[in-house]
Order: C-alpha cells, then structure tokens, then sequence
C-alpha cells in the first residue's frame, strides 16, 4: 500500500510538471489592444469631415484653400488629468469614469492630440511647422494653443471634444480664439470606430483653425 501511494503521489507531481510546462511553452495571448488618432494624411475618410473635397490627398489639400507663407507651431495642448493616462475612458452615467485594462492609447494623449492636429494644419495651411516647446528666439509667426475639456467615449460609443483654442502672434498677443464642442456618433459599433470618430473631429477642427490662421496671416 505505501509503495502504491508513493507511486501515486510521484505520478502526480510529475502531471504537474508536465501541465506548468505546458503553459509556460504556450503563454495566453495578450488581450490589450492599442489605438492611436489618424490624421488626414492617413485616412481620406476624413476629407469630408475636414471640410474638403476630391479623391487624392493632393486635391484635398488644394480644396482647402490658398498655402499661407507663414511658420506656426501647435502648443501648448492641456487635457484633463484623467485623459492622460494610457488606458481609455469611457464615460458612464453622470459623473462615473470607467477606466479600460485592455483598451489603451498607443501613445500618451496629449502628443497624440498634438502630432495629429500639427500634421493636419501642415496639410491645410501651411507646411513651416515648429514644434512645442520652440526657443524665444526662434518662436513662429503664430502659435495655437489648445485647451481639452473633454475628449472621450459614452456608454453607445459617441464620443465629446469640447473646449477652447486660441492664436497668438509671435509677440504672444491673442489674434483669434474660439471655443470648441463636437459631439458625434462612434463610426462603428466598437472602440475602433470611437477613435474613428475621434480622429474626424480633429479633422474638423483643424480645418476650423486653419481657416483663423489664414484670416490672421493674409
């Protein structure tokens, strides 16, 4: 009987064994998915969101209007803390934020806002771009500043961009600001089509921008 359990006990530790080695040679997949802003350049979905028209990248930018021969740069950009974390935000019912283990930006939000807003003003006004932070001495002609006061999904996927931006010359005097709200329906059923439409209201108001540098640069 004692050899028995001996060679019973030996058969399980060696299942075991063989089990632990098992999943260490096939880990689970990672579930985490990550998601990053498109910009015009990247998605001609956003043409039309942008305020633009044809079918090529070249035609959209010619669309938009008349390349001002000015430099700008797109800083500073400020967001809610809770926005600056990597994993996404889904507001829930009044006040309550439900933070996502698996669902996470691909790079921190405030670069994101700012690298996509900064690409589609390129395309639209002007390519002299400068990046924040820029030195006194080599400041641009203008600069826009962007304040984020909210820029996240609900419940159903529809997603808010509200806020105020604001251009300053290159003596830091005010010549243009607006405020800012976007609220708009998720491009599919899913956090891929949330940051879809994320992405078109940054289109949206890039054109909105633009169109403030060109009255201010002519």
């Amino acid at each position: 009987m004692g050899l028995d359990r001996t060679h019973t006990a030996l058969g399980a530790v060696l299942v075991a064994s063989v089990m632990l080695a098992a999943c260490s040679l096939n880990p689970k997949e990672d579930p985490t998915r990550y998601y990053v802003l498109s910009s015009i350049a990247e998605d001609p979905s956003l043409y039309a969101d942008a305020g633009l028209s044809g079918s090529t990248l070249e035609e959209a930018i010619e669309s938009a209007g008349p390349q001002l021969d000015i430099s700008f740069g797109v800083g500073p950009i400020t967001l809610p803390s809770y926005l600056k974390r990597s994993r996404m935000v889904t507001r829930e019912a009044g006040n309550e934020l439900r933070f996502h283990e698996t669902e996470r930006w691909g790079e921190p939000m405030p670069e994101g806002v700012q690298n996509t807003l900064t690409e589609n003003l390129g395309l639209l006004a002007t390519g002299r771009l400068l990046l924040h932070p820029w030195y006194s001495t080599q400041a641009p002609d203008y600069s826009v500043a962007l304040d984020v006061v909210r820029f996240e999904r609900d419940s159903t996927g529809t997603v808010t961009f509200s806020g105020r931006w604001e251009i300053f010359d290159r003596e830091g005097q005010p010549v243009a600001s607006s405020p800012f709200m976007d609220e708009r329906p998720p491009a599919s059923d899913s956090f891929v089509g949330s940051v879809s439409a994320q992405s078109a209201q940054l289109a949206a108001l890039s054109l909105q921008i633009a169109d403030a540098l060109r009255q201010a640069g002519s």
